[in-house]
């Protein structure tokens, strides 16, 4: 999968837990904007979430789902070991998600949309069983 020129590399650590990490090109970020998430939207069969994340280098950026939640962490540590800028957004999804779909694009002006499709019933009288799940992602 292509990110923003970046390859991002799927590692699959047990059945319910994947975990994504982009390798970045050599560059830096853009500073001095505030972030700002949006909030989930539903666009045909997927949800949809965004959020600025460009005063973060992409390998500072994680995304965690779990539990109908997606989650947007980023910090940027120094050399030093000192945290010097966090951000964190949490935001439920309707049920019907699928956990295994979580997807992240980093736009070049900074923004991350994090795309997670609908889950389907081809017959729809059963009722839909969504097991509990971690997804994490590096970017």
């Amino acid at each position: 999968m292509q990110v923003n020129n970046c390859n991002l590399t799927s590692l699959s650590r047990n059945n319910n837990v994947r975990s994504y990490f982009l390798r970045a090109p050599v560059g830096g970020a853009v500073t001095g904007r505030q972030s700002s998430p949006g909030g989930v939207r539903r666009l045909g069969d997927s949800y949809y979430l965004s959020a600025d994340v460009s005063q973060f280098e992409p390998h500072d950026v994680v995304v965690m789902a779990y539990n109908h939640h997606v989650v947007i962490h980023a910090q940027k540590v120094m050399d030093d070991g000192s945290v010097s800028d966090t951000f964190t957004h949490k935001s439920l999804f309707p049920e019907d998600m699928d956990p295994l779909s979580v997807s992240g694009t980093l736009n070049p002006d900074g923004t991350l949309v994090v795309s997670v499709r609908r889950m389907t019933t081809f017959a729809g009288a059963e009722p839909l069983v969504v097991p509990t799940y971690r997804t994490e992602a590096h970017l």
